[in-house]
């Protein structure tokens, strides 16, 4: 089997398959699954802002709206306190030999950095900030909303030396200039892209409930575009999230230049096992066409400049008979 180790954050990976943050990964016993079947990291389920401040008796921002907190506090989010993510990050390290990233997912404000540090002295080989600040109010600019991702990333590399990246969502204006600041902020990679809980109104009760849903392969095709742009336009680390269930999909994935692949859904869908198949996909393709996984990253964008332009014109050009321009 051909070499699919990666680097990612500046850290050594076997695989470029890592297990993105859900549920399963507050589980030792999964993480222990996921490196049996190959993963070259796990991401733990994240901590999110709400329960920093519960923990440490911190009155709730008031930018963040009471309703929505109740919401979260409820259900999605509260599903460990501060001190017992951290018991977590200890116990991860000491159980798996992959690394471990925590996931500390934020709103924003410079208060919570000192946590980031009690992270890297629980003993995680990085971070990774979920930042999902959302600018629902009009007062508020898209250069205001964008500029506290930038102040987050900053203070936390101040506290700490561990790598971190920042898993940011599609709704940014302009995703590559977007990266490019957050990677001279210090991040050393980025995750594209974050998954908002999404809700529902109950017409019956009139109140807000959760929907759950797996991603859907065809949801990858519009990350790939900017996997690919981003590539294109600066030299940090990306790792690609969403849609992948099957090794097509990651093969596309690292052709258009990212290092890593997060997955989640294929994991709840057919087990850690999916972690084995995906790799042994991945070397299949590698295989074929006699390379290793270094040769492969970003292939398309240094092999296929013509298709490059495509994809950033797609919503312009009608391609004939529905294939690629050549």
């Amino acid at each position: 089997m051909p070499d699919i180790s990666t680097t990612y954050m500046g850290i050594k990976l076997k695989s470029p398959v890592v297990a993105a943050s859900s549920t399963l990964t507050k589980d030792i016993d999964n993480l222990k699954k996921a490196e049996e079947a190959g993963a070259g990291a796990v991401i733990l389920k994240s901590l999110f802002e709400e329960e920093i401040r519960q923990d440490s008796g911190l009155d709730i921002d008031t930018a963040f709206h009471s309703e929505a907190y109740d919401y979260m506090s409820a259900d999605a989010a509260m599903v460990y306190g501060a001190g017992e993510y951290l018991e977590l990050v200890c116990k991860a390290v000491k159980a798996v030999s992959i690394p471990v990233i925590a996931s500390v997912n934020c709103e924003g404000g410079k208060w919570w950095a000192e946590y980031a540090k009690s992270i890297e002295e629980a003993g995680a080989h990085g971070i990774e900030l979920n930042i999902s600040f959302m600018p629902f109010d009009a007062g508020i600019s898209s250069q205001e909303a964008e500029s506290r991702y930038f102040e987050v990333v900053h203070e936390v590399k101040k506290t700490v030396k561990i790598p971190v990246a920042v898993k940011i969502g599609q709704n940014i204006t302009a995703v590559p200039y977007m990266v490019r600041r957050l990677h001279s902020a210090g991040a050393s990679a980025v995750t594209l892209f974050n998954r908002y809980y999404q809700m529902k109104i109950n017409t019956k009760t009139l109140e807000l409930e959760p929907v759950h849903y797996f991603s859907q392969e065809s949801e990858a095709y519009s990350v790939i575009r900017w996997v690919a742009a981003v590539a294109k336009e600066s030299s940090i680390d990306i790792s690609a999230s969403t849609g992948v269930h099957n090794a097509d999909v990651l093969t596309q994935y690292i052709l258009a230049g990212a290092s890593t692949v997060q997955v989640a859904s294929m994991l709840y869908k057919k087990g850690f096992s999916a972690v084995t198949e995906l790799n042994q996909g991945l070397g299949k393709w590698l295989d074929e066409h006699g390379m290793n996984l270094e040769d492969a990253v970003g292939l398309v964008l240094r092999k296929k400049i013509r298709q490059f332009q495509t994809l950033e014109r797609v919503q312009y050009i009608k391609i004939a008979d529905g294939s690629i321009i050549r």
